[in-house]
């Protein structure tokens, strides 16, 4: 009987022996990942409290592993210790759950060649937050602490709500360099929105800068123009002015535009009258509309009365830029008497 408890005694002190050991070479590769940079039996005391780790003599390094240790130790230490964290926070999947997270992020310069840059980031509002309801991830608005200015890019993705929210905390938070990294295209969609923001007026302006990018301003077409009609109003007569003002489409467009000042049209109206020597004909003072408010009152006296009678009507109704006495001059031009009957419209 007692032999037979001695033999138990043994297989039980070896069975142990085993997993503790097994459980240790465990541990050690789980601390490799977590702090790469210590030596392997450095990592056994850190875990384990060893004082000396000669004790443990059952422990071998496979080749492939410490060769997996030296890459690892050649990497950013920082980047690894966040995306530690983050795996034993949220899962290894939190990258994917995260959209638009990542550690390193690449933009291309005005010289064309792409920067990395690792203070840029994706703010977004959905990070650290995984509530659902009705199957469906809540919108939020990425914390101003987590949304630096001058470091911020956009990332479009399905979540077109979510989405919206992280644009506007760039156009809220960020500054003009975060503006001068928005995606052209979501730019000119959300055109009429970034024209209801309450933000400064040079964010508004950054936004033209956007959309034309690196082409000269002639080059813009009537098309993109159109979808930049609510925020074409913030810029200067002098950018305007240097339109494809040979496109009758694009003279129509600014003549046309409710909210330009009496400063832009002038401006708009004097580089058109250096272009087109035919200014004076009916067929462009009907297209050019608002920017005859931009031309000295002298200049269109000189112009024959019966060519004010083949104006249409819609020049006065957008002659919104005239002062008073304007006004009151093409009134006058426009609806004088013809055969003894005053034309009204």
């Amino acid at each position: 009987m007692l032999l037979i408890h001695a033999l138990i005694l043994l297989l039980q002190s070896h069975f142990v022996s085993f997993t503790f050991l097994k459980d240790i070479d465990k541990r050690c590769n789980e601390i490799k990942r977590i702090s790469p940079n210590a030596h392997y039996e450095e990592q056994l005391k850190i875990i384990f409290g060893m004082t000396n780790t000669r004790n443990v003599t059952n422990i071998t390094v496979s080749s492939e592993d410490r060769a997996k240790f030296n890459r690892n130790k050649s990497k950013d230490s920082l980047e690894l210790f966040e995306k530690t964290i983050m795996d034993l926070l949220y899962g290894e999947k939190w990258k994917e759950r995260a959209e638009g997270y990542s550690f390193q992020k690449k933009e291309v310069g005005s010289d064309g060649q792409v920067h990395h840059d690792a203070l840029l980031q994706y703010p977004s509002g959905q990070v650290r937050r995984s509530e659902l309801f009705f199957n469906r991830s809540a919108v939020h608005l990425p914390p101003s602490d987590f949304t630096p200015a001058g470091q911020n890019l956009l990332k479009i993705t399905n979540d077109y709500m979510q989405t919206a929210v992280n644009a506007f905390a760039i156009f809220v938070y960020g500054n003009v360099n975060d503006i001068y990294r928005l995606p052209p295209d979501y730019v000119l969609r959300s055109a009429r929105t970034i024209a209801m923001l309450q933000i400064p007026l040079e964010k508004l302006v950054a936004t033209w800068y956007v959309v034309k990018q690196d082409r000269p301003t002639s080059t813009i077409s009537y098309r993109v123009l159109e979808l930049y009609r609510p925020l074409f109003k913030h810029l200067s007569g002098r950018e305007m002015a240097k339109l494809n003002l040979s496109d009758e489409r694009i003279v129509y467009y600014i003549g046309t535009h409710l909210d330009l000042n009496r400063h832009q049209v002038g401006v708009i109206a004097n580089r058109y009258i250096e272009l087109n020597p035919n200014w004076t004909k009916p067929k462009y003072l009907n297209l050019m509309n608002n920017l005859l408010c931009g031309i000295a009152l002298p200049l269109m006296r000189n112009i024959q009365e019966t060519t004010y009678l083949q104006l249409s009507s819609q020049v006065f109704s957008h002659i919104r830029a005239c002062d008073p006495l304007q006004k009151r001059f093409y009134l006058g031009k426009m609806t004088r008497s013809q055969v003894g009957i005053d034309g009204v419209w």
